[in-house]
């Protein structure tokens, strides 16, 4: 055989085409060969493979192991699983030192104790507490958070319509289905999407305790132009023995529900119309003894129709905190037919109808409101001591040209109390019981109008509210007024100069002008009588009978935000008035021992020390403005820079990264 009729294939010698007839049949047979060979080996590596994993599993089992029995000889292991449990479900609670914008980031830290150990695991999931309140913004936790609570009380919250995507309503749906165990049942959606999840609630809620249902805020949309949900009549089946805490917004609850039993906590507002009338309203406060804190806003009776003979009223012997908003007649119906507790603290906002002119009838009803307060109540029918709260501090505020007027009462002389609310004068008097607002004033007082306000307004609305109010033990006063066409000195002077414990006056704004001018003046016999029958003693003055200096026991004047320029004149207008007054007060004896100065404007140092010159304590912060535009601008952008440091800088918007997601169930990280 010669090499052309020959080849060498895997070393091996082959014929050729043209001398060996079974060429094909014999390469196919080599081929088939190597095959086998390949696929032999390639499963003898493969099983080689699952043999190591299946060997470094056992290792890494045993490492656990070893870890899970080294873990149980630490000395929290041996803490009961029902510490245990109790340390988790705390964790699971809101930090209050937490900003509201990030408290959702933080709200899932919690679940890191599951993949601590095993035991920490365990201990987790046979806790049905720590998983009581299913997340419905990720579906796939919502259900198995479920399951996991077995028969432990539920809390059902969604707290936008934002989140009410069709698979979070069918989540929420079915955390309804356990009506029968759910604790508390807190719902913020829109119309549509409450009825989705409330339309068929109509079995007994035996364990429900706090009903949370908000139509007005789900989202801005719905904020403003939502139309009220009415409540089913067999809604809950009228049946929810435990239930004493009810928040309800734009959403409609007859009156006579028996729902509205034994309730500790109401609040409704804008349910819609009908409003209740005064028989329905005062019959439904009857059947709630135990009531502690009352937030109504545009759900008051409208007259004071009856059918009863006699005038139908309720006390609420145990309510601690109220609020009202309503018409200035609505208040006024309110206030006649509901007894309260005078140590309780009360915020009543009053929108009048009419402009409060002087001797209209809107001006009475003002003063008809203030009178029906439980304070002044007892102060009016009893000179004995009374468990009445003493009115030490009070804040009488402006709320602009043809706005309103606010007047807040403290019980307490703490000189950052009127300040710090008048930084932010339209915040709420905080109905939380657990929530503590050590600025808000026991008493606050709003009444609200729109005109075009003429110079005796506010001076006859402030007048109305305060001569009914107990002031004889008034110690610190605090004006706040930034128009100076809405208040006169004589009123002032007569208004609050004859009180006579007044040992302290703030006046800020653009008013000072005026009120530094009634502290000149003589408010008549110092025996006159007073405030609610009070008369003053006569031993403060050596000549019984002659005219007084307005605030007699006045020792510390404090100016903010004082304008010295105030008509522009370029010149120092307000500092020679000041002077003279200080001087004249001086003369008869009722000299300021420390005049304060803050963030006044045209005020330089030659001026503080013509000021010292009367007054021997005189605090100035130092600041001059006011003299040029630039300067102005610099301070603005200094304020601008302070607030960049207290809130970080940015607003912050959304919930985090690990909340944005096109899909909710994306969001699913497993537990």
């Amino acid at each position: 055989m010669n090499s052309q009729d020959s080849r060498i294939v895997a070393g091996l010698v082959l014929p050729s085409s043209s001398s060996c007839n079974h060429q094909n049949h014999f390469t196919t047979t080599i081929q088939s060969s190597d095959f086998m060979t390949d696929t032999t080996s390639k499963n003898a590596c493969e099983t080689q493979f699952d043999q190591i994993d299946q060997e470094i599993l056992r290792y890494e089992e045993a490492v656990r192991d070893l870890k899970s029995r080294r873990n149980l000889l630490a000395p929290i292991s041996k803490l009961p699983a029902e510490i245990l449990c109790a340390i988790f479900v705390f964790c699971t609670l809101p930090d209050p030192l937490t900003p509201t914008n990030y408290a959702a980031d933080y709200r899932w830290r919690w679940i890191t104790v599951t993949h601590t150990s095993r035991l920490w695991r365990n201990t987790a999931l046979s806790c049905p507490t720590l998983w009581s309140k299913p997340e419905f913004t990720k579906t796939e936790w919502a259900y198995e958070m479920i399951r996991r609570s077995k028969m432990a009380p539920l809390t059902i919250e969604v707290t936008s319509n934002y989140w009410l995507t069709p698979r979070v309503v069918d989540a929420v749906s079915e955390g309804l289905k356990h009506l029968p165990r759910i604790n508390e049942l807190h719902l913020s959606a829109s119309r549509d999407n409450m009825d989705k999840l409330l339309s068929g609630i109509n079995s007994p809620a035996p364990f429900l305790r706090t009903l949370y249902l908000d139509i007005g805020r789900s989202d801005y949309y719905y904020h403003s132009r939502a139309e009220p949900y009415i409540l089913p009549e067999d809604f809950l089946g009228g049946d929810a023995s435990r239930l004493s805490h009810i928040e309800l917004t734009r959403c409609h609850l007859r009156w006579d529900s028996s729902l509205l039993r034994n309730i500790s906590f109401l609040k409704v507002h804008n349910p819609g119309p009908p409003a209740p009338t005064l028989d329905q309203f005062i019959g439904a406060l009857s059947g709630m003894p135990q009531l502690e804190i009352l937030d109504l806003e545009n759900t008051l009776p409208g007259t004071s129709d009856t059918e009863h003979t006699e005038k139908p009223g309720v006390s609420l012997p145990r309510l601690r905190k109220l609020r009202t908003v309503g018409s200035l007649q609505e208040c006024a119906i309110f206030l006649e037919h509901v007894v309260v507790p005078s140590n309780a603290t009360i915020h009543i906002m009053a929108k009048c109808s009419d402009i409060p002119d002087e001797g209209s009838p809107t001006i009475q009803l003002i003063h008809d409101v203030c009178q029906r307060l439980p304070v002044a109540r007892e102060t009016a029918t009893t000179s004995s001591a009374t468990n009445s709260p003493l009115i030490k501090s009070l804040l009488v505020q402006s709320m602009g040209i043809g706005s309103g007027l606010i007047v807040e009462a403290w019980n307490s002389v703490a000189k950052s109390r009127p300040t710090a609310t008048a930084l932010n004068p339209s915040r709420e008097i905080n109905l939380n019981p657990l929530a503590t607002a050590p600025s808000v004033g026991w008493l606050k007082l709003e009444f609200t109008w729109q005109s075009a306000v003429i110079r005796q307004i506010h001076n006859d609305v402030v007048v109305a509210i305060c001569r009914p109010l107990p002031l004889a033990q008034l110690r610190h006063l605090h004006i706040r007024n930034g128009y100076q066409d809405s208040v006169n000195s004589p009123t002032f002077a007569r208004t609050f100069g004859t009180l006579p414990k007044v040992n302290s006056l703030t006046v800020e704004g653009t008013s000072t002008y005026e009120f530094v001018d009634a502290l000149n003046y003589h408010t008549g016999s110092q025996s006159a009588t007073g405030y609610n029958g009070l008369a003053s003693s006569s031993s403060s003055n050596p000549n019984p009978g002659r005219p007084t200096l307005a605030f007699p026991a006045l020792r510390t004047l404090k100016l903010l935000e004082a304008d010295f320029d105030r008509d522009h004149e370029a010149e120092n207008t307000l500092l020679e008035p000041l002077m003279d007054c200080l001087m004249h007060r001086y003369e008869h004896k009722s000299e300021i021992h420390k005049l304060i100065l803050e963030r006044c404007s045209h005020l330089n140092s030659e001026d503080v020390a013509e000021l010292q010159g009367i007054v021997a304590d005189v605090d100035w912060d130092h600041i001059e403005c006011g003299y040029s535009d630039t300067e102005d601008e610099d301070m603005d952008d200094e304020f601008d820079d302070e607030m960049d440091d207290v809130f970080g800088g940015e607003a912050y918007f959304g919930y985090g990264a690990s909340y944005i997601s096109s899909d909710e169930d994306m969001m699913f990280m497993g537990f």
